[in-house]
């Protein structure tokens, strides 16, 4: 009889880890994913004026800057480049103008304008990133009559 009881006992174990072993189970796998795009924004709104102020009468060089914002994904390398006539001109009279240039730095040294080369190159960081934009009339360029002078530059982003 103990013969038996032993054997019904690893009869009883048996059937317990075979119906372990024959659980029925499935399985499959799926990715998670996404795909960035570069993409780059000039932020309007953001940007500020070249304002010279006022004067009265002819002077010596004038400086002054403005700024703008811009944003890129992550790394994306770009340019930017400025387009302009290069002259305030007269809003009574647009054949009466003051020549001026926009540059990239502080020391008035490197030109910011339409060309490959004179285009500011960065790489986007995937937040604003300010940008100065430093302008210059040279001395003697404002001896011209009273009234409002202004241009109009674009900024354009290439990515």
């Amino acid at each position: 009889m103990k013969k038996s009881n032993y054997s019904l006992f690893a009869i009883t174990i048996l059937s317990t880890l075979a119906h372990t072993q024959s659980s029925n189970n499935n399985s499959t796998t799926f990715k998670v994913q996404m795909t960035v795009t570069e993409r780059c924004d000039i932020e309007t709104g953001q940007a500020q004026n070249v304002d010279f102020g006022t004067i009265q009468r002819s002077s010596g060089a004038l400086t002054s800057s403005g700024s703008l914002n811009v944003v890129c994904t992550e790394g994306t390398p770009y340019a930017i480049t400025l387009h302009s006539d290069k002259a305030l001109k007269n809003t009574q009279d647009n054949s009466i103008q003051i020549p001026y240039q926009l540059y990239q730095d502080a020391a008035y040294k490197v030109v910011w304008g339409e060309s490959s080369q004179e285009s500011f190159t960065q790489s986007g960081t995937g937040t604003d990133q300010p940008f100065k934009v430093w302008a210059k009339i040279e001395d003697g360029k404002t001896n011209v009559p009273a009234g409002t002078y202004s241009d109009t530059v674009v900024a354009t982003v290439t990515y």
